[in-house]
């Protein structure tokens, strides 16, 4: 049963029985995280918002003990049958959507909401390539390089084994290297992209059947109003610039600002996007779906981070406003 067919089938609910229903839910989100074949990486994925729904029902401490058990039954079971389970991983997850719904609770900003556990998935990584490069006695860069290498080796391999043109394959095969060193020249704004992606997504996910439990916080009605600071076009046009400096640090610095403000930007477009279907009351599965098309022809980012960036001055969700009551 795949785990999106799974939370169909589970609705949040205020009822005296949600608490019987909390400990199989995580149960089977921890278990499958690293035990399902294929599609183990979506339920480590949506851990999060399992565990943010949970709180936000019945408690953060009961969701605490509850996740504390599973994954302790895991670790158990990982030590008996000598199994190498990404126990960090699963343990990160799980405590970022149980910030989350400590955060949420208290009636924080969505930025906070998101940030937070962000940052500590973050620490998170830094604390996993740290501890690893003491243990080994390397330098945390080196073990970095050594990490990304690796995978994009095996990545090439097997992209080599699919049915594709020889030329695509050779194509990939011959840019390897530089694929190897692109990666690492922008991992640091990769960790922090995906932090923040993976909370966002939880956080709408999770939004979406709080609201058809009847709870609704505060901080997230003006999801789709999120607008950024005027100040980060500075920072834009600063790192931008910076980028072209002939100096490797300042080039390696520049770079990895750059890519995270242009993500910030493309969060923004993604709000104008949200609050022009909520405007037009666009059916939930067209919405979807073109999420869904954004993911798989990443080319679409452009122009909704164009979006984003060019709000500062032309503010669309004045106009879509403006042209919704004129209509």
């Amino acid at each position: 049963m795949s785990s999106l067919s799974f939370l169909k089938k589970f609705r949040p609910t205020t009822s005296a029985n949600s608490f019987s229903k909390l400990l199989p839910v995580i149960f089977i989100f921890v278990f499958a995280a690293v035990f399902v074949p294929l599609i183990g990486p979506l339920f480590l994925f949506l851990l999060p918002m399992i565990l943010f729904l949970n709180g936000s029902i019945n408690g953060s401490i009961k969701t605490s003990a509850v996740f504390l058990v599973s994954f302790s039954l895991l670790l158990i079971l990982a030590i008996i049958l000598r199994l190498d389970v990404p126990a960090i991983a699963v343990f990160t997850m799980g405590v970022a959507g149980i910030l989350m719904s400590q955060i949420a609770a208290k009636n924080y900003s969505v930025e906070k909401t998101i940030i937070y556990p962000a940052l500590f998935i973050i620490g998170a990584v830094c604390f996993y390539f740290i501890y690893d490069a003491v243990a080994l006695g390397v330098n945390p860069w080196q073990l970095v390089k050594n990490y990304i290498t690796v995978t994009i080796q095996e990545f090439v391999k097997q992209y080599s084994q699919l049915p594709l043109q020889a030329e695509n394959i050779n194509l990939i095969k011959d840019n390897e290297k530089n694929i190897i060193i692109g990666f690492i020249q922008i991992f640091p704004s990769i960790v922090v992209i995906l932090s923040v992606l993976i909370i966002w997504l939880n956080l709408l996910l999770g939004k979406d059947y709080l609201q058809r439990a009847g709870i609704v916080y505060p901080g997230f009605a003006a999801l789709v109003r999120w607008k950024v600071p005027d100040l980060i076009i500075w920072i834009f046009i600063i790192s931008g610039a910076l980028f072209f400096m002939p100096q490797k640090d300042i080039n390696f610095l520049s770079l990895n600002v750059f890519w995270v403000v242009c993500f910030i930007y493309l969060l923004q477009g993604l709000a104008i996007v949200g609050f022009l279907f909520q405007s037009k009351n666009v059916p939930s599965f067209f919405r979807y779906f073109f999420y869904f098309l954004i993911a798989v022809q990443q080319i679409l980012m452009i122009p909704i981070m164009a979006i984003g960036l060019f709000d500062m001055w032309i503010d669309f969700r004045k106009l879509i406003h403006k042209d919704q009551t004129t209509a």
